[in-house]
Formats: structure tokens, C-alpha cells, sequence
């Protein structure tokens, strides 16, 4: 089994290798559809779905799938960033379109040899200051070009720009709006719960990302208009009230705020973290865009 290879080759063995090779051993799924249930069948390939073990060994399992691919030079680090990877969600840097062109063939060797499928529908490259000069494949695929992307949620642009997120979380803002209006417009519902609602649940939506836009007013004002609609449907007020006022008396934070304070807590917290984002901040960019 592929899976029990690689987590040997990371020198897992003994009797947490024999553990999980019990829990893969002839493993069977059902299908529910309303109240009936399929006949139980082997499967052959994959991890157990619902199980607590299966995101770390679908991390193992594909935690090599960069190696020989070359990666970006970034100046004051000393090792090369072949590109970013959370899960199945992958980003590839390269320094030109040959460099790109042979990472993905890097990409689609290891996909190959691992019986792995890639989506190349759902993937994207967006060029930083260039053209590409000629069309990228993936497994026999060809990979459109694009201004922007969207990768765990974020939007991201070709200029490096957070315009692009700002407005994506606005939409998602309203769109939280709109499914809320009825529990934030309800009487029976104590003022309390909705604003604990609108502070635990509503106001991360409009800030997601917010360490990149964050300790701008002006950057943080689109999103703060959607949350003042929820704030007036609690307090009860028309849009002449003095929200800040409100907001302060009702104790519900505002988007700068709790932008700025995520802000300000990246760049203390992931100095120490042990990602590339440590590199990052320790060696900053000269030329720095609007966020």
C-alpha cells in the first residue's frame, strides 16, 4: 500500500505501523441515501473518510510532492521556495515559464507514479510582471492563464493588491447578511445573543485575511458598512444613528480594529512560527505595495 510506504520512508514503524496498517486492513464503505444504506464494499485507494488519523496521513502522503522542483530564489534567504502547500492545495513559484513548464512535469511525474489525478480545471497561473510564452500542461491538461486566484479563501492578484479581497469578503459579509436578517431582526431574541452572534460569527466572515488590509480605515470601510447594517438591525436604529457610538455601547468591535489587532499579532506571532512566512518577515520586500 502507497500510504504504509511513505510513512515508513519517514521512519514511522513498529507498533504505530502496525496500528494504522490494522485500520487500512481490507477496509469496507457504505453508501446512505435517505434511510436506506448500500451493501458494505472493499475500497482500495484513499484514506478513511471521518477519520481523526486521516489529515496527517494525507499529509504524509503527499508531503513530498515538491521535491525536485526548482522554486524561486528570495533575497536574504538562503534556500530556494518551490511553493506553498496546505493539504491538496498546492501553489507553485518559478522564475520563468520553462522553470513553470518543468514543475509541472515534476508534478505530474509524482501525481503518475502515485495514481493521483490532478484538476487542471481548477488550477490557474497568474504571472507576476511577465507573459508566459508559451501554453502550460499538467498530466496532458492545459492550464489557463488568470489575473487573480483564489487559494484557501484568499483572493490573490497579479498586482498584489488586496482590492480583490476586500470586495470577496463584502460579498460573503452580505450574503452572511442576508441568511441572518431574521435571527438579527427577531424580538424574542435577546440583544445579547445577537451581538455575541455578530462578533463570534459574522464579523471573522468581513475579516478573514484581515493581517493584509488591516490598520487602514479606508481599506476596512466597504466591509464596515455590511456589519453597521447588522449592528442597526440589533440597536434598532436608521442610518443617520452614530454607529460608533452604538457600536461602542453595544460592545461590538469594529473592522479596523479587529483587522488592525490581527495585524499587529502576525507580526508578532510568525516571526516564531516555523513556516516561510518566518523567512518573509525576517527578510521583507524593499518595494512595498499597499498592504
Amino acid at each position: 500500500m502507497a500510504l504504509l510506504h511513505k510513512l515508513r520512508s519517514v521512519g514511522i514503524g513498529g507498533k504505530l505501523l502496525n496500528m494504522i496498517k490494522g485500520m487500512y486492513d481490507a477496509p469496507k464503505i457504505a453508501v446512505r441515501v435517505g434511510n436506506e444504506v448500500s451493501n458494505p464494499t472493499e475500497y482500495l485507494c484513499g484514506v478513511r473518510q471521518g477519520c481523526p488519523a486521516s489529515p496527517i496521513l494525507f499529509d504524509f502522503f503527499i508531503n513530498d510532492i515538491f521535491k525536485g522542483v526548482r522554486g524561486v530564489r528570495v533575497p536574504g534567504l538562503t534556500s530556494r521556495i518551490p511553493g506553498l502547500l496546505f493539504a491538496d492545495d498546492a501553489v507553485l513559484l518559478a522564475e520563468s515559464s520553462a522553470d513553470l513548464q518543468a514543475a509541472l512535469n515534476t508534478i505530474t511525474e509524482w501525481s503518475d507514479t502515485w495514481e493521483m489525478a490532478v484538476n487542471a480545471s481548477k488550477c490557474g497561473i497568474m504571472t507576476i510582471s511577465g507573459e508566459l510564452t508559451t501554453d502550460m500542461t499538467l498530466q496532458g491538461q492545459k492550464v489557463d492563464s488568470t489575473d487573480q486566484y483564489t487559494y484557501l479563501g484568499y483572493i490573490m492578484n497579479s498586482k498584489w493588491g488586496v482590492s480583490g479581497t476586500i470586495r470577496n469578503n463584502k460579498l460573503k459579509e452580505q450574503k452572511a447578511l442576508y441568511s441572518a436578517y431574521g435571527f438579527l431582526n427577531k424580538l424574542s431574541v435577546l440583544t445579547a445573543h445577537k451581538i455575541k452572534f455578530i462578533n463570534s460569527a459574522l464579523l471573522p466572515i468581513g475579516c478573514y485575511g484581515g493581517e493584509t488590509f488591516g490598520m487602514s480605515e479606508a481599506r476596512c470601510h466597504p466591509i464596515q458598512t455590511v456589519i453597521d447594517q447588522e449592528t442597526r438591525l440589533v440597536a434598532k436604529v436608521g442610518k443617520s444613528a452614530a454607529m460608533e457610538r452604538i457600536r461602542e455601547e453595544l460592545g461590538i468591535t469594529s473592522v479596523f480594529l479587529r483587522t488592525s489587532i490581527a495585524r499587529e499579532r502576525a507580526y508578532i506571532k510568525w516571526p516564531a512560527s516555523k513556516t516561510r512566512i518566518e523567512d518573509l518577515i525576517k527578510y521583507p520586500i524593499k518595494a512595498q505595495k499597499s498592504s
